[in-house]
């Protein structure tokens, strides 16, 4: 009994041990994990599935959710501005701002999926891919629609501070994780940056550019909000000479003439031609991407041989005196006098002067 005791134990023994063997790293055929060493997977909480607080019946990797987190915070960091401390961030976000402020919440949501899949991707993570336009397309107006104006250095390093602090927020202030999120921003400045800090955004941008806005004059549509303005300037100065009130405009009113009795006979349809027509040509000659001024050329619109709505060639003294116009009906609108110098210098221009002075 004793024997068999022994041999049961000395049996016990090499199995032991041929299984240790058989499952050591040395044995042929036989690989370690392989262990996931991302900056996603090792400092963003990687593949680890948390419960989505958005959607709380799913699940959502931790990395994923940390950046989006972060992305979400620095979105709505620029959107409070509070303190004007992204104002000028502002004219770049018009068209989603607006959206949000129309409770229109489908763009913000796209903006956060998308930058929150090329951060994932960026920093190691698998399972999400940025399916986007590349950086240069999607900061340039022309080829993006939702961006306004192409972005400078200085702004683009405010940009960066705004993600600084959406993360601080989220409780992320480690310089091991900023550090690196830092050297991703900067490594996709080149193709982000295309204005040089010298060169100001376009009027039209700064008037508030391409975002959509609620048309208060036409009730369930919508309007540019750059164009906005320019149409209540436009509709102002016509008005004001059309009023005339003091004599002031008495020299104006002649050339007016068929405008005049259009609206007297109760007609407003040339008016609103000329309101548009004059809208789209300062929008045009502004910086406006999406509007484009399809009338007669600046010469020939002021040729009572050519159009038939002008009724005498303008003189010098004339057309100074409807530009006091254009700056009272900017005064209206309360035009900052910043801006209304910059209308004044489009309009004083020896191109458009010599073009519309034909007397």
């Amino acid at each position: 009994m004793k024997n068999l005791n022994r041999l049961c134990c000395l049996l016990l023994i090499g199995a032991v041990f041929s299984f240790s063997a058989c499952n050591s790293d040395d044995s042929p055929g036989m690989m370690p994990p392989e262990m996931d060493e991302s900056f996603y997977a090792t400092q963003l909480g990687g593949e680890t599935m948390v419960t989505d607080p958005n959607n709380p019946n799913q699940m959502i990797e931790q990395g994923y959710l940390n950046l989006r987190t972060v992305v979400t915070n620095t979105v709505l960091e620029i959107a409070e501005n509070d303190g004007g401390t992204y104002d000028d961030l502002q004219p770049y976000f018009s068209v989603l701002l607006n959206e949000v402020g129309r409770g229109v919440t489908s763009g913000f949501t796209m903006l956060v999926s998308d930058f929150t899949d090329f951060l994932a991707e960026a920093t190691g993570a698998k399972n999400f891919t940025y399916e986007g336009l590349d950086m240069a397309a999607a900061h340039d107006p022309v080829r993006n629609g939702r961006m306004n104006g192409l972005i400078n250095n200085a702004d683009y390093d405010l940009f960066v501070q705004a993600v600084v602090a959406g993360a601080a927020e989220a409780g992320i202030t480690d310089n091991e994780i900023l550090g690196p999120v830092a050297d991703l921003l900067e490594s996709v400045r080149n193709p982000i940056v295309q204005r040089d800090n010298n060169t100001a955004l376009s009027l039209y941008t700064r008037l508030g550019g391409s975002g959509l806005v609620d048309d208060p004059d036409s009730e369930g549509n919508l309007v540019e909000a750059g164009y906005l303005p320019l149409r209540s300037v436009v509709t102002s100065t016509v008005l004001v000479i059309a009023t005339n009130e003091g004599g002031k405009y008495d020299d104006l009113q002649p050339y007016f003439t068929v405008l005049l009795n259009e609206v007297g006979a109760g007609n407003t349809s040339g008016f609103t031609t000329l309101v548009a027509s004059f809208s789209d040509f300062l929008a045009a000659n502004i910086g406006s991407v999406n509007i484009q001024y399809d009338g007669l050329n600046m010469a020939d619109a002021h040729n009572p041989d050519i159009n038939s709505r002008m009724t005498g060639l303008i003189t010098a003294e004339d057309y100074d005196l409807f530009i006091e116009a254009v700056v009272e009906g900017a005064l209206e609108n309360e035009v900052p006098m910043s801006i209304i110098e910059e209308f004044g210098a489009i309009l004083n221009s020896e191109g458009l002067r010599n073009a519309i002075i034909q007397a």
